[in-house]
């Protein structure tokens, strides 16, 4: 009998919409008040407006367990508003705390205090476990420092809003909603990048909150925490015996304020050792980057390399000083030593140039030159006389 009247009130529930109902008293003329309520198992969101700035107040949200029309308080969120600003819609989003939850009826109530005062409170049904699935599934949701991106599997053909949200505590920091989507059949991804900057190395929320209007207006949400990073990535770099250079790609909306390291070493001859040595390092700072920003850091060597064939290695380091990346290459020089040399200075002090007499009086190139010529002409001309 028991298992037949679960069954019933299952029923009934999945043909009865969830709903928010304001029990605010009536007659009520408070500045600020509950506007919107939604809850389910994991999660809840409470939106506010103020018609003018208050303070200190609080926002108290219970959640409910109306099995066989008893109500069994199951968790409790207090969350202190501080200064409330006026005009502005403001939303705060608490997550329950409850450990193998049953299916059933579910009530969640929100009350707006000032001091220990009600002035505003809603309450919200909804079902858990029902048979009757909805018309979207999240199958994956995977929110990172650049954006959020969610799968989603159609049980029939759908438009629907998504509206994104980026929580730090119980505060929305960042929302954005795209409206009228679709899914006839395939599953598909939807995402957006966030529109704000990220603290590094701070624990964030990613939620999202999705609206589908046929048959009845209905909601689903999911959340997943991920903690943000600067992000970047080498993804071209050059090089010669006169410097090298390195462009440098965000991938994250926390500001990547890291150092290039350019280092040149000599490959062994005859070893399988191909750091011979140091030859010079460069470091220097990276233009702050944001997600999906671009720059390219140039260094010089301090002097032209000599022929050879050297290793290049960069290093890309994050705002804590940790190696993002790490890049090799090979700069190959033909420089010549002797073509490098454009003066010689000798003992005098006198600038000698290759090729010219030295103190010894050795000829210098111009000189054999010209006695190479006047053989010649001395041979061609006894061949002439004969």
């Amino acid at each position: 009998m028991k298992a037949v009247f679960f069954l019933f009130v299952l029923s009934i529930l999945s043909t009865t919409p969830a709903f928010a109902a304001d029990v605010s008293p009536s007659g009520e003329n408070n500045t600020v008040h509950i506007t919107e309520l939604y809850s389910d198992i994991e999660s809840f969101d409470v939106t506010l407006y103020s018609t003018q700035p208050e303070e200190n107040l609080s926002l108290e949200v219970l959640l409910v367990s109306s099995e066989r029309m008893r109500e069994r308080t199951l968790d409790r969120q207090v969350l202190l508003l501080g200064s409330f600003p006026a005009g502005v819609e403001v939303t705060k989003v608490g997550f329950w705390s409850v450990s193998n939850p049953e299916r059933g009826a579910y009530i969640a109530k929100a009350r707006l205090l000032d001091g220990r005062q009600v002035v505003s409170e809603m309450e919200y049904n909804f079902a858990y476990g029902s048979s009757s699935a909805p018309k979207l599934q999240v199958n994956d949701l995977v929110p990172n420092s650049q954006g959020i991106s969610v799968a989603l599997s159609p049980k029939e053909a759908s438009l629907f809003d998504i509206e994104y949200m980026l929580i730090s505590g119980s505060d929305v920091v960042y929302s954005t909603k795209s409206e009228k989507l679709s899914l006839t059949s395939a599953p598909d991804v939807f995402s957006t990048p966030w529109g704000t900057l990220l603290e590094n190395n701070k624990e964030y929320v990613g939620r999202v909150k999705i609206q589908t209007y046929s048959p009845q207006r209905e909601f689903i949400s999911s959340s997943e925490r991920f903690t943000a990073r600067d992000d970047a990535e080498i993804t071209d770099i050059y090089e010669d015996e006169t410097g090298a250079s390195a462009t440098v790609f965000g991938r994250s909306q926390v500001p990547f304020e890291g150092d290039l390291i350019f280092s040149v070493y000599g490959l062994a001859e005859n070893s399988g050792d191909r750091t011979s040595g140091l030859i010079e390092s460069v470091r220097t700072r990276v233009p702050v980057l944001l997600n999906n920003d671009d720059e390219t850091v140039e260094v010089a060597w301090n002097k032209r390399l000599p022929e050879g064939v050297y290793r290049l290695e960069i290093e890309l380091l994050g705002n804590d000083g940790d190696i993002i990346e790490r890049r090799e290459t090979i700069i190959e020089s033909d420089l010549s030593t002797v073509s490098n040399v454009s003066q010689i200075n000798n003992t005098d002090n006198r600038t000698v140039t290759p090729g010219e007499n030295d103190k010894d009086g050795i000829p210098g190139f111009p000189s054999v030159a010209g006695i190479i010529g006047l053989i010649l002409v001395s041979v061609f001309l006894r061949k002439t006389r004969r």
